[in-house]
């Protein structure tokens, strides 16, 4: 019952002020449009306060037809001092004399002289709840030489008064229905809970669904790292033991990701427990031979770096200060899929070269990595799709690649953000909280 009176006071204040701001930019726009269309001079003209001279004649000629065309209560131009020139309703302001807002909204007209447009709050005159928006008249230099005022009825006070008579009923009303669907509830309980049940075991067939065609997706990026370490063999011989190394490595790895994928279906995670910042160094050194192949170069700051990198790879990891331990709740093949999902779309993403920013902070208990890559971006249109099973951008693509990652950060309670503009590159930021029971050194 509670709830249901507060959220009709909420549905009344936001009803109240959607009314007001709406009323309040008509006018404004109505005195922006008409200041506008004035001289300077014919304001600033003597003889404009003469009913009989031209300069006069064309502020009438302006001014006069906006109450009946706008739906306006009166309109009136004033000069430098807040005399009033021309009204459109001389019966109610005297041409010539001080205009009555100077009492009635002084602070209004004080920042209309200062050079800012501005809506006057609700005040009464002749028995009607008026509101003025005052707008300045510049000349060349941008000297303020007088305003337009439009005052205007605030009727939407009086749809307000009956809105809020509706709410009261209306609440009433749902106060009633709400001590009926009390009882009602406690009869339909069980039969709710059992509806769950079933929700949620159709929910889980759904992922086990999807993470079947994921996992032929994954096997495909740790053997192009094995086949492409294995053709260099041949090539770098210095460097063969250590390509030898990744291809075991690599081999593991796929080996490991089918017991994972069983592990992430039964109980909806990966789990585990590994270091998000000792992971990233390794990903990184694991894909220094692509980055310098696509000419990619990469800057390296925050927890553990060795700053910018001049060339175009990436400084061995051994150059860096070792990172404090960063424990997450995910294993470490986890997180190096996620780092290897995120960068490898970075690489597709800058087929002519250009820049990988990898930054690492800690805020609080969460340790943030950002990826940001200077490629083509993703379309505003599409980024709100990003992530979706089986939505891609890319001519061959699978479109599981992120969805995989974003469970496997949510898995770990963490968040995944993607921002992204056509032409300027991503960015992306990985949350993670660090594993209970482990506080930042």
């Amino acid at each position: 019952m509670l709830v249901t009176a507060v959220a009709a006071v909420l549905a009344y204040r936001s009803l109240s002020g959607a009314m007001e701001h709406q009323f309040e930019q008509r006018i404004d726009r109505i005195a922006r449009r008409a200041a506008s269309q004035i001289s300077a001079a014919d304001v600033a003209d003597p003889r404009a306060r003469s009913g009989s001279s031209g300069a006069y004649t064309a502020l009438q000629t302006l001014i006069g037809p906006l109450p009946a065309v706008a739906d306006l209560d009166d309109a009136s131009i004033l000069d430098a001092r807040r005399y009033t020139l021309v009204t459109a309703l001389t019966r109610e302001i005297e041409e010539g004399s001080l205009s009555p807002l100077d009492t009635l909204a002084r602070a209004t007209l004080d920042r209309a002289y200062a050079g800012h447009p501005a809506v006057s709050p609700p005040y009464v005159r002749d028995r009607e709840v008026l509101q003025a928006a005052v707008a300045p008249i510049r000349s060349r230099t941008r000297r303020v030489v007088g305003v337009v005022v439009v005052e205007a009825e605030a009727v939407y006070l009086k749809s307000l008064a009956d809105l809020r008579l509706r709410l009261v009923l209306i609440a009433l009303v749902s106060l009633l229905a709400i001590a009926v669907l009390a009882v009602l509830f406690v009869r339909v309980a069980s039969s709710t809970a059992r509806l769950e049940r079933r929700l949620s075991r159709a929910e889980n067939l759904a992922a086990m669904g999807q993470l079947t065609a994921t996992l032929a997706h994954e096997i495909k990026n740790p053997l192009a790292i094995i086949r492409g370490s294995a053709e260099r063999l041949g090539k770098l011989e210095p460097e063969a033991r250590r390509m030898a190394d990744y291809v075991i490595e690599e081999a593991d790895r796929l080996a490991n990701t089918v017991n994972r994928y069983l592990q992430f279906a039964r109980s909806g995670g990966a789990g585990g427990s590994g270091d998000a910042l000792e992971t990233l160094d390794q990903t990184l050194s694991l894909l220094e031979g692509e980055l310098s192949a696509r000419r990619v170069r990469l800057e390296r700051t925050g927890l553990g770096a060795a700053g910018a990198s001049p060339g175009t790879v990436a400084p061995p990891p051994a150059a860096a200060a070792p990172p404090a331990p960063a424990p997450v709740g995910l294993d470490n093949e986890s997180l190096k899929q996620v780092y290897l999902n995120l960068m490898l779309n970075a690489l597709e993403a800058m087929p002519e070269g250009g820049t990988l920013r990898v930054a690492t902070a800690e805020r609080g208990n969460e340790i943030e990595v950002t990826l940001t890559d200077t490629g083509k971006g993703i379309a505003a249109a599409d980024l709100t799709r990003v992530g979706d099973p089986f939505f891609t951008t890319k001519a061959k693509g699978s479109g599981l690649g992120l969805f995989l990652t974003r469970r496997l950060v949510q898995s770990a309670g963490g968040q995944l953000e993607i921002r992204s503009e056509a032409g300027r590159g991503t960015t992306c930021v990985i949350r993670w909280p660090r594993r209970k029971g482990s506080g930042p050194e």
